[in-house]
């Protein structure tokens, strides 16, 4: 199986993460363009993230055939939905707010996409140390193969 999961993870965590900084700019310059750029960049980074928990449960089966520990697979898989859900629950603050149903709170919504960055990076990192500690995805036949 090719390893499509780490080909397509950068791009949620980048556009995830820039979502949150644009809200940010939103919020100290009232600039609509920041705010509808992070917004849609926070969908962006929600498909991104669809598919890269769909590459990963891919990818889980051929890692656990090749002896990486179950609990760290484990714990990244939780950390993936976890990210996931998290995401979709500040997209619908984000929706609730920009319909007007509730009160729009910039600071709740910065507070909220913050908490969200750090699940994001526990995510990447544990996902890291399955590439780095543990070899999942790395092809050991081709060790020492010229390019």
């Amino acid at each position: 199986m090719h390893p499509i999961h780490p080909m397509v993870v950068h791009f949620p965590i980048a556009l995830l993460i820039i979502s949150v900084l644009f809200d940010a700019m939103a919020t100290q310059w009232r600039h609509k363009s920041f705010q509808d750029t992070g917004f849609y960049t926070l969908i962006a980074g929600l498909l991104g993230a669809v598919v890269a928990v769909v590459t990963g449960a891919m990818a889980e089966e051929v890692a656990e055939g090749k002896g990486i520990p179950e609990s760290v697979l484990e714990i990244h898989e939780a950390l993936g939905y976890a990210t996931l859900l998290f995401f979709l629950g500040l997209l619908a603050l984000r929706l609730l707010m920009r319909w007007k149903l509730i009160k729009e709170i910039p600071a709740l919504y910065l507070a909220m996409g913050i908490v969200g960055i750090a699940i994001l990076t526990v995510t990447g990192y544990v996902g890291g140390s399955l590439v780095f500690d543990f070899g999942a995805g790395v092809n050991l036949s081709m060790e020492g193969t010229p390019p």
